[in-house]
C-alpha cells in the first residue's frame, strides 16, 4: 500500500491556510485501504507518518463523529457510515457515470476485462464507475479502490497528458511514495508515457499488481485538461500485452472519445 504523508509545501514551509488538524483528520481516514481491513493505531500512526498519540486524538473523534468505527474487543479501527455518506453524496453528482458506464460495459463484455472510471486525488486515482465480466472478478478491485498513478496504465495515461511541468511536479511526489523501487520503476513509467503521447493510451504489464495487463485513457474537458481517466484490463492470460496494444487500448481510447463528446458541458 502507498503511504500517505501529511500535505505540506514543497518548498518545506509552512502554509498559514492549512487547518494542520484537519489535514491529519482526512490523512487518518485514508490510512484505510480498498479492503477496509480494521487496523489498530499504532499501524496508522506508521501509514500517516504521525506520533501515536495524535493518531489516538484523531480515532477518539473520528469515532465520535461516525467516520471511523471501533473495535472494543481488538481497539482496532475501520472506515465507518459517515464516510459513505459523504462519498455516496460526490457519486451522485457525478452524472458522467451514467454516462460513462454503457460504453464502460460493452468493452468489458467485448474484452472479458475490467473497465474502471476513475478521477485523480494527489499521486492516485479513485474509482468511481466499475464494469466487469466473471472472469475478471479474480481481481478484487472496485468503486473507491485507490490506484497508484506511477505503475497503472490509467495513471501513465493521465501523467502523459498533463503539461510537463505539472507532469513533471506530479512524478516528484510520485517517487517519494514508491522510495527504493523507483529506479525499477521510472524507466517502465517514462517509457509509457512517451507511447501514451503517441497513441493516446498509455499501458503497464504487471507492474503494479504482477498477474494483471492493463491500459489506461484520459477523458478531457474542452480545454486539453484531462479531468477523468478509463481503464481496460485484467488477468495477463487473457488481456495479453499484444492485444492491449493492437486492440483493447484502441477501443478503450475511442470509449473515452465517446464519454467525452457525450459529457460535453459537464466536463
Amino acid at each position: 500500500m502507498v503511504r500517505r504523508k501529511n500535505p505540506a509545501p514543497q518548498d518545506g514551509s509552512k502554509d498559514y491556510r492549512i487547518n494542520t488538524s484537519l489535514a491529519r483528520g482526512l490523512s487518518v481516514m485514508r490510512a484505510f485501504g480498498p479492503d477496509n481491513r480494521p487496523i489498530g493505531n499504532a499501524e496508522i500512526a506508521a501509514r500517516v507518518e504521525l506520533p501515536k498519540a495524535t493518531v489516538s486524538r484523531l480515532t477518539f473523534t473520528l469515532t465520535e463523529l461516525g467516520y471511523l468505527d471501533h473495535d472494543e474487543e481488538t481497539g482496532r479501527y475501520s472506515l465507518g457510515p459517515g464516510v459513505l455518506t459523504l462519498g455516496y453524496d460526490v457519486m451522485a453528482q457525478m452524472e458522467i457515470r451514467d454516462i460513462a458506464r454503457p460504453h464502460m460495459q460493452q468493452l468489458a463484455n467485448y474484452a472479458d476485462a475490467s473497465v474502471y472510471l476513475g478521477v485523480p486525488n494527489g499521486t492516485e486515482i479513485v474509482y468511481v464507475e466499475a464494469c466487469r465480466t466473471p472472469a475478471s472478478m479474480a481481481i478484487r478491485l472496485g468503486v473507491g479502490s485507490r490506484i497508484p498513478i506511477a505503475v497503472t496504465g490509467m495513471g501513465r495515461a493521465y501523467l502523459a497528458a498533463l503539461p510537463e511541468a505539472e507532469r513533471e511536479k506530479l512524478i516528484a511526489a510520485c517517487r517519494k511514495d514508491h522510495g527504493e523501487d523507483w529506479p525499477r520503476i521510472e524507466p517502465k513509467m517514462r517509457a509509457a508515457i512517451a507511447e501514451a503521447r503517441d497513441s493516446g493510451f498509455a499501458r503497464s504489464g504487471g507492474d503494479w499488481i504482477s498477474e494483471a495487463n492493463s491500459a489506461g485513457a484520459v477523458i478531457r474537458r474542452p480545454d486539453g485538461r484531462p479531468v477523468y481517466a478509463v481503464n481496460v484490463g485484467g488477468l495477463r492470460s487473457i488481456i495479453t500485452d499484444e492485444r492491449l496494444k493492437s486492440d483493447l487500448g484502441p477501443r478503450l481510447l475511442a470509449v473515452a472519445r465517446q464519454i467525452e463528446h457525450i459529457g460535453r458541458g459537464m466536463l
